[in-house]
């Protein structure tokens, strides 16, 4: 069993090439193996076998060696994937190996916030046995997960059922076997964790090896030659396609250490070395030594230099190089660069905040340019980190005239900067611009000691718990000024500006690349790029037109700088996830409990702080925008336009939202017998197909079908869209190819069709569609029983509406006949059908018999519960009753009735809808017929003012 569970979860550990922390873990290697040579262990070592370093002795040792710059937790995937690869291992060789044991060894140190990893390391044998508890349950929690991650991974590929089936079997006989013995193997785990950089970290072991290389036992033979030596043949053993092959023991240092020194100068891997750069580290090795007998020297020199020297430093007013700031004039912002002023002075610190490209860094020179009052200045890009940009910054190291010592570490080189900078008197600005900062927040606070310096901060992130302002939009006048002064090729009414800059939401870079990009052009204009942004071709080869913009060194391309400039910051998956799907919705006034409902009501509450927590994070990241009483939510549109882009880029684009779209398909759906529900969907679900256009959508093409024809069929039945007809065309043509011909969606979708072709006076056309409905639901009998009563009774009704009795009532037999065979009488159709038997009979002049069916429906569809019945029926029988009763002559039944269908689709919202704005229609002639000229005149109100909303 266990060879079988390596089979399929194993993962290929023997990487043979080179690798981001090849070194480090080489110079691991290579440390235990002199040091079990010096000290006559006869240990064998392997590399690239079954893990990074495989020691077979006493004692059998796997290590996997990580070089990174950040920490790790139990929940870093580096960890899970490692401790699952030491389990398969734990089942391959425990049976036959009492003493084994399993390195997780990095030179990186553990999170702050990681706890448990903290105490268990404090206690590797694990006296307090409640931490051993702790331990052993996350160790099951993580394997138990990779089992289902690999699980899932391997089922999603295309394989055949029997090797599905296997993988299911063996996913769970893993998940037993890691119950049983999850505690037992935690036992044999061993962290080791250096606590440093990867720089330091290397510069530490190689120092260790150099020690050891200058044991007796080396015969003297040069270091730095013996060192090139063994790491090359590391590397070369490590190379050997059979695992065996890949051994180094004390016999080898022995065969090494019978050559001359010319001879194993000729062992040295040129190529390796000169990748690693060992030749040159050795020498910087040698160099650092008398480097740190000069500081030494420096030391003392500064100490008589500090002594002798009375006078105050002085400084320049620009204490790095600014951007230009006085050339280029800057439109917009007047007002709120007095604002910003103002709160600057009071708080000392302000962050300007926005998306990116809407004018952060024109303010920030605007604001500099029109306040002269400042001392000093400091202009800091932000590309990493703050720290990271401040220390990188030769001019502004040179101008504090500081001396920054190589064995600081980057806090203690920062500090000591800020406490320079705090020595300058005046009144100073620093200007913080963040492109991209990995821990944001924590950069900043570490900017608070900085008490003498006011700090502006320019970030697309929004943190509640600073001093925050949101950059405002420019005017429109600026905007046209803008685009005017970077192209001028072609006149421009003012409503194409306004209709563009409010699509683009008034984003300063966008307009300023598209008017360049215009006037670089041929024949490019404001109305063909703005239809391509609308239609998602930016990346059309005809945009691909080289513009120069300030900041940038070569030319550049309006797509390609956007693309990068909208760069996705650091995301968490859950985050990334719910992005690619929030970007396919509105941009504007998203409802949040919308949001929540789309995954069902039932999990409301699972659902809502998992959601809020998800959009507080995206909001922190500048993703998305709340409004004031954060019950709704909004994306800038460039950002939701360009990550769009970045999906479609994707292997398999749109695929993390396939469930989304599934549940939204589900909550229009559920609004059949009660429509108010489902029309706030609607928009949504006009939004992601719209979105997600046809040469896109293959990884989620099934779901956008079930989502269009839910959509459709609800614009169709309620709000009767005159444009709907040749859209359900085009749905059911592209079902056809994607659908199997006998797929029972396919045949919903013919029956909507169907729906449409009658309403648009195509009987014939409708008819061919409902049968090709009926022969697939007729397939799949009995799961499709209720779908053809509804598809015939719809036949049915388009026969009567041709007069052609005898079909109508083949068909409405057939029912009868199914409802016999079935025991169904307990649904709206049944109504439907008495209303058929009320036009019948109507049809025939025999209004008393038909009024009394229509009645009889009445009554039978109130009996209904209310969540299994859809009152829109209801309305639609009483307007057929105020008819019958006008053919009767009796008008003041036909007035009540008729008032009594219009009340029925107000209490239902269906303000929209077509079918209402008739029955006032119908309603004003009645109410005019019989002398009701206020009450026609209210009427005619209500039809003028569906009118005016609809338009």
């Amino acid at each position: 069993m266990n060879k079988k569970i390596i089979d399929v979860f194993g993962v290929q550990t023997e990487a043979i090439a080179t690798n981001r922390g090849f070194y480090y873990q080489y110079l691991c290697t290579l440390k235990k193996w002199v040091n079990n040579f010096v000290n006559n262990r006869n240990i064998e070592t392997l590399t690239e076998v079954e893990d990074d370093i495989k020691e077979v002795g006493e004692e059998l040792i796997f290590t996997q060696v990580k070089s990174y710059a950040s920490s790790f937790s139990l929940n870093s995937p580096e960890i899970k994937k490692s401790l699952f690869n030491f389990f398969l291992l734990y089942l391959k060789y425990n049976s036959s190996n009492k003493d084994i044991s399993f390195c997780f060894a990095t030179n990186s140190s553990i999170s702050q916030k990681e706890k448990l990893l903290t105490k268990w390391i404090n206690d590797l044998n694990f006296n307090d046995n409640s931490i051993f508890a702790m331990c052993s349950k996350k160790v099951k929690e993580i394997l138990i997960k990779e089992v289902k991650l690999r699980k899932n991974k391997k089922l999603g590929k295309n394989i055949a059922q029997d090797e599905r089936d296997e993988i299911q079997a063996v996913s769970q006989d893993t998940i037993t076997i890691i119950n049983s013995e999850a505690s037992t193997f935690t036992k044999h785990i061993v962290w080791e964790f250096g606590d440093s950089s990867p720089e330091d970290s290397i510069k530490k072991i190689k120092e260790d090896i150099y020690t050891i290389l200058q044991d007796p036992k080396f015969e003297s033979k040069p270091v730095n030659v013996l060192f090139s030596v063994l790491l090359s043949e590391i590397y070369k053993n490590s190379q050997n396609k059979e695992k065996e092959d890949r051994l180094l023991n004390k016999n080898t240092i022995l065969n090494l250490l019978k050559r001359t020194d010319d001879e194993l100068q000729e062992l040295v891997n040129r190529k390796l070395t000169k990748l690693l750069q060992v030749e040159f580290e050795s020498l910087k090795y040698d160099v650092e030594q008398i480097k740190i007998q000069q500081e030494t020297h420096d030391l003392e020199i500064n100490i008589l230099k500090s002594q002798s020297s009375s006078r105050p430093r002085t400084y320049p007013k620009n204490l790095n190089v600014l951007p230009d700031i006085y050339t280029a004039e800057i439109l917009g912002w007047e007002d709120f660069s007095v604002k910003t002023n103002d709160k600057l002075q009071e708080k000392k610190m302000i962050l300007i905040h926005s998306e990116g490209g809407m004018g952060k860094t024109s303010f920030a020179k605007k604001y500099i340019k029109n306040h002269e009052q400042f001392d000093h200045l400091i202009w800091v890009n932000v590309e990493q980190s703050i720290p990271n940009a401040i220390l990188l910054d030769d001019v502004l190291i040179a101008n504090l005239g500081i001396e920054l010592s190589t064995s600081n570490d980057i806090t203690q080189s920062f500090n000591l900067i800020l406490n320079e900078l705090n020595k300058i008197d005046g009144n100073n600005l620093l200007v913080i611009d963040i492109q991209k900062c990995e821990d944001e927040f924590s950069d900043i606070k570490s900017l608070s000691s900085l008490y003498s310096w006011k700090k502006l901060i320019l970030t697309r992130s929004y943190h509640k718990t600073l001093p925050s302002i949101k950059l405002p939009r420019i005017s429109f006048e600026d905007a046209k000024q803008i685009y005017l002064s970077n192209s001028s090729k072609d006149k421009i009414e003012d409503n194409l500006f306004l209709e563009f800059f409010n699509y683009v939401d008034y984003n300063v870079l966008v307009i300023e690349l598209v008017a360049k990009t215009i006037e670089n052009s041929f024949d490019v204009t404001l109305n063909s790029l703005f239809t391509s942004l609308k239609e998602q071709r930016l990346d059309d080869e005809n945009l691909a037109i080289d513009i120069d913009i300030n900041d940038e060194i070569r030319p550049i391309r309006l797509f390609n700088f956007l693309i990068k400039k909208f760069s996705l910051p650091n995301l968490k998956n859950g985050e990334r996830n719910y992005l690619a799907f929030l970007i396919l919705l509105p941009s504007y006034n998203v409802l949040v409990e919308d949001l929540i409902l789309i995954n069902g009501k039932e999990l409301y509450d699972e659902n809502k702080v998992h959601i809020i927590n998800i959009l507080n994070a995206l909001e922190k990241k500048g993703l998305v925008e709340f409004n004031n009483n954060r019950e709704r939510i909004s994306i800038h549109k460039i950002i939701q336009e360009v990550l769009i882009y970045h999906e479609r880029k994707q292997l398999n684009p749109f695929i993390s939202s396939m469930l989304f779209i599934s549940w939204l398909a589900s909550r229009i759906e559920e609004g059949y017998n009660s429509p108010k529900k489902s029309f706030r969907f609607l928009k949504y679900a006009e939004s992601i197909l719209d979105s997600v256009k046809e040469p896109f959508r293959r990884s989620v093409y099934q779901p956008l079908l079930l989502l269009e024809n839910e959509f459709l069929f609800a614009k169709r039945f309620y709000f009767k869209s005159k444009s709907i007809l040749p859209k359900l065309i085009d749905l059911a043509e592209r079902a056809e190819k994607y659908l199997g011909l006998n797929d029972v969606n396919l045949a919903i979708m013919y029956n909507n069709l169907a729906l449409g072709y009658a309403e648009d006076g195509s009987p014939k056309k409708a008819i061919n569609c409902f049968k090709k409905a009926l022969s697939i639901f007729r397939d799949n009998l009995p799961k499709t029983i209720k779908k053809v009563i509804v598809t015939s009774n719809n036949l049915s009704n388009t026969y009567l509406k041709e007069g052609d009795l005898e079909n109508t009532l083949k068909h409405f037999a057939e029912v009868q006949k199914l409802r016999e065979k079935y025991n169904l009488y307990n649904d709206q159709q049944l109504s439907i059908e008495y209303r058929i038997l009320a036009k019948s009979f109507a049809l025939g002049g025999e209004y008393d018999t038909a009024i009394k069916h229509i009645k009889s429906g009445i009554v039978l569809h109130k009996s209904l519960p209310l969540k299994n019945r859809n009152d829109f029926y209801l309305a639609a029988y009483y307007s057929d009753l105020s008819h019958l009763y006008l053919k009767k002559h009796n008008i003041n039944h036909a007035i009540t009735s008729q008032e009594i269908g219009v009340k029925i689709l107000e209490d239902m919202s269906l303000d929209r809808s077509e079918y209402l704005c008739n029955m006032y229609q119908v309603l004003a002639f009645l109410y005019g017929f019989d002398g009701q000229k206020d009450k026609q005149k209210e009427m005619k109100n209500k039809i003028e003012i569906f009118e005016i909303n609809k338009n």
